[in-house]
């Protein structure tokens, strides 16, 4: 089932709220610059600003495992949809994650104050609170949208909150020198010893492209934003901080609202088209198991992030969420791209009896004894865990307290 851009255009600011910051501290590496190649063939040589993580707040467990759990577009207003709820508590309970990911879209434009917004966000926050679970964010196209309603609460603000709210979660003060609000690196320790056995890379994939580029009309072109190059650099140059100081390059998976091209170019096989009949030699080619059910929505430019990772070969993965209806993952040229299905029942999902089939969360399993330390991934679904996938809303009639 194919759907064309109305489902994301919707919400598109046209005021073009500013989008400029990065995690910094609690265990989060930051670096700011200005690139002007997203990806080169210079030296293996950071920048004097690029520091890699030393604080690991989150640790292995004695067996040398742990867990990663990715929601993502739980997308919903102050009430909301009660099954939403139960399925992030389930998946915490069934699971056991050490790390959970929230990736992109926590909530929708439905909150009309400061309050309402942050209740939104505590209805989907408060599970990994609750349980003592490490938890970080990235932001979508959709969590400023509340703007639109005079609510004030810009990303920073809601960044700011979360890190005076919450004791679980990895989401520190913004840096206003590099693009984005939710750019971070968060190093797990080993079992073993004081250093790093894996990491995550968070990365904001902001929000909308603007109307007009260069001078030009952007007609033609998808209407999201991208990762830009200022935050390729601190990937890249974050990166090769963090290989000179543990003397190795550190394993890790990376998290992002909107997909790259190479999201979409895995599925056809293809860099240039879009045609369904090559999907099944790409599909063998690649590994590619899961759904497509709407377009691969990206961002307007293709900035180099999956040329980056290419060359410093620490990304084993790289996963989004914003396709609510697409759940698929394949391995493109040695790092996996893939979505996590959509968590929100709040938020659109297939046609009709189905709509609410797909929604479910991806799991990422975690082996410090295991060559790479990675070991693959999964998919669980609401119907899984026993949970209701009527049609329809079921919101809950009052927010969960603030803390």
């Amino acid at each position: 089932m194919e759907h064309n851009d109305t489902h994301h255009q919707d919400s598109s600011p046209a005021n073009g709220f500013g989008r400029r910051g990065v995690l910094a501290g609690a265990g989060i590496a930051t670096v700011a610059g200005l690139f002007g190649a997203a990806a080169s063939a210079a030296p293996a040589s950071a920048a004097p600003g690029a520091k890699p993580n030393t604080a690991m707040p989150v640790k292995f467990g004695s067996d040398g495992k742990l867990r990663i759990v990715q929601f993502n577009d739980t997308q919903d207003t102050h009430l909301t949809d009660k099954r939403t709820i139960e399925l992030i508590e389930k998946t915490l309970d069934t699971e056991k994650p050490g790390f959970v990911v929230i990736n992109g879209d926590v909530i929708n434009g439905g909150p009309s104050t400061a309050t309402q917004v942050k209740q939104a966000y505590n209805n989907v926050l408060a599970p990994m609170e609750e349980r003592g679970i490490k938890f970080a964010i990235t932001f979508g196209n959709h969590d400023e949208d509340s703007l639109g309603k005079n609510t004030g609460m810009t990303e920073q603000k809601l960044v700011d909150w979360m890190h005076d709210t919450y004791e679980h979660n990895l989401n520190p003060a913004v840096d206003p020198k590099l693009t984005g609000h939710s750019n971070g690196q968060v190093l797990f320790k080993s079992s073993k010893s004081n250093e790093p056995a894996f990491g995550v890379w968070l990365l904001d994939s902001n929000r909308y492209a603007s109307g007009t580029i260069g001078g030009q009309s952007r007609d033609g072109l998808k209407n999201y934003d991208w990762i830009h190059a200022d935050q390729v650099q601190w990937y890249r140059e974050t990166s090769i901080a963090t290989e000179k100081r543990f003397g190795r390059k550190i394993p890790s998976l990376a998290y992002f609202h909107i997909p790259l091209w190479e999201h979409h170019h895995m599925w056809f096989g293809s860099q240039f088209g879009s045609d369904d009949s090559t999907h099944a030699a790409a599909a063998k080619l690649h590994g590619i198991v899961g759904e497509k059910h709407e377009d691969v929505y990206v961002g307007a430019w293709n900035s180099g992030l999956f040329a980056a990772m290419q060359e410093r070969g620490d990304v084993r993965g790289a996963y989004v969420g914003h396709d609510h209806i697409n759940t698929y993952m394949g391995d493109y040229f040695g790092i996996e791209l893939g979505y996590g299905p959509g968590t929100g029942y709040g938020a659109y999902g297939l046609s009709g009896a189905e709509q609410h089939r797909l929604r479910g969360a991806r799991v990422f399993e975690l082996d410090e004894n295991a060559d790479g330390v990675y070991t693959g991934t999964r998919t669980v679904f609401a119907a899984d865990l026993g949970i209701d996938t009527a049609p329809g809303n079921q919101r809950i009639s009052e927010p969960a307290p603030l803390p």
